[in-house]
């Protein structure tokens, strides 16, 4: 019934854009990112490099961003490292995020995989690490960050399918605690730099995460496809503790070839805001031509794909999403048309922070900027929201 079904989520005061008038006002810039932009002149929204080249430049940073992120860990946060064997035969280098002084017997910290964006091409966890720790910090939260295969070495669906295995990896050993667990940190040992520790089949998770406490995926970008994608996965296969939560961050999940005609004239974002700084639609293609994607398979495009017999976009027994938005973004529709169908055709609870007249992913351009900082306050309230979702929940 119409009663059940819940309100609009909101972003701040304002409800969330409905009609297509209101819609297409999001991607007017906003003047306090124009200035930004601007006073830099970038970044552009053009590749700067072919996706090969530009990986590795991404690659290289890796080094430097690990050893800014080592000085600036909170003390309140534990952070391990491990390389796990998947079951797709990728070696997955895994970081685990917990906070300090709670692996107690009556504690049940939400479990939070997360994985990092990069049109499935580029990137590695570190990119998640800081809102991982936040996350762990501020609402007592195991984040495991998974890598996964990339592409073009790595074509689709070669990257879904080791998040799925990490997923389901971490699902076991929360039925299923491994009766020991390394007990010795699996980093180099000092002076030996070549060391390559072999890869286990378990990871070792704090003893007090507990699904009972909270069960999600989520991820920015690509990743936040990817989490979806996921979402949908263990719906179907019945993934046992089952997924509380999704967390979706500038994702997409509709195949631009193939919107179903019933969202499409709600479809704008992808022309709206094809030159768009940051990321244009020449960008996204780039990364589409090395990663790959089969335009019909529900591994890339699940609202593009629903099962046969679904009704509408067949979101019908997912778990309640949170979303992050920007309408300055050829993916904003893409989020915009989830949000309304888990809400309006499953009556799910779902929750959107929407940033009018700002372009994708905004916030690692410009980490400076107010508006970033109260974005990282919003994902933490929005997590904690719908860790108040989940089934059982007071």
């Amino acid at each position: 019934m119409a009663a059940s079904i819940p309100q609009p989520a909101t972003t701040g005061t304002t409800s969330l854009p409905m009609t297509i008038p209101e819609i297409l006002t999001t991607g007017t810039i906003d003047p306090a990112f124009e200035t930004a932009w601007k006073s830099r002149g970038s970044p552009s929204g053009v590749a700067p490099a072919p996706i090969p080249a530009l990986s590795a430049m991404v690659a290289s940073y890796l080094p430097q961003m690990q050893s800014a992120l080592a000085a600036s860990r909170p003390s309140s946060v534990i952070e391990t490292e491990h390389t796990v064997l998947l079951s797709t035969g990728f070696r997955s280098r895994v970081l685990v995020c917990s906070r300090t002084g709670t692996a107690t017997a009556t504690a049940k910290a939400p479990v939070i995989l997360l994985f990092h964006g990069g049109g499935g091409c580029l990137g590695f966890p570190e990119l998640e690490l800081p809102l991982a720790r936040r996350l762990a910090a501020d609402l007592d939260a195991v984040v495991v960050l998974p890598s996964y295969r990339l592409a073009p070495q790595h074509p689709f669906p070669a990257g879904v399918q080791d998040a799925w295995a990490a997923v389901q990896l971490v699902a076991r050993q929360l039925r299923e605690p491994p009766s020991s667990l390394p007990s010795l940190p699996r980093r180099p040992p000092p002076g030996q730099a070549d060391f390559r520790p072999d890869p286990d089949t378990t990871l070792p998770i704090p003893p007090h995460a507990d699904p009972a406490g909270g069960f999600m995926v989520g991820g920015s970008s690509s990743g936040a496809n990817m989490a979806g994608v996921l979402a949908r996965l263990a719906r179907d296969e019945r993934l046992h503790p089952a997924l509380t939560g999704q967390v979706l961050v500038c994702g997409a999940w509709l195949d631009p070839g193939r919107v179903p005609e019933a969202c499409a004239s709600r479809y704008l974002s992808r022309e709206q805001n094809a030159e768009a700084p940051v990321l244009t639609q020449g960008f996204v293609g780039e990364f589409l031509a090395a990663y790959r994607p089969d335009e019909e398979s529900a591994l890339w495009a699940p609202l593009s794909n629903p099962r046969e017999g679904d009704t509408g976009l067949g979101v019908g027994g997912l778990p309640p999403g949170y979303f992050q938005v920007c309408g300055m973004d050829v993916n904003r529709d893409d989020g915009l048309i989830y949000e309304r169908a888990l809400r309006e055709e499953a009556g799910v609870a779902t929750r959107m922070d929407l940033y009018g007249g700002w372009p994708h992913c905004f916030w690692d351009a410009y980490p400076e900027l107010e508006i970033s900082r109260r974005r990282a306050e919003d994902y933490v309230k929005g997590v904690r929201w719908l860790l108040g979702q989940r089934k059982g929940s007071g």
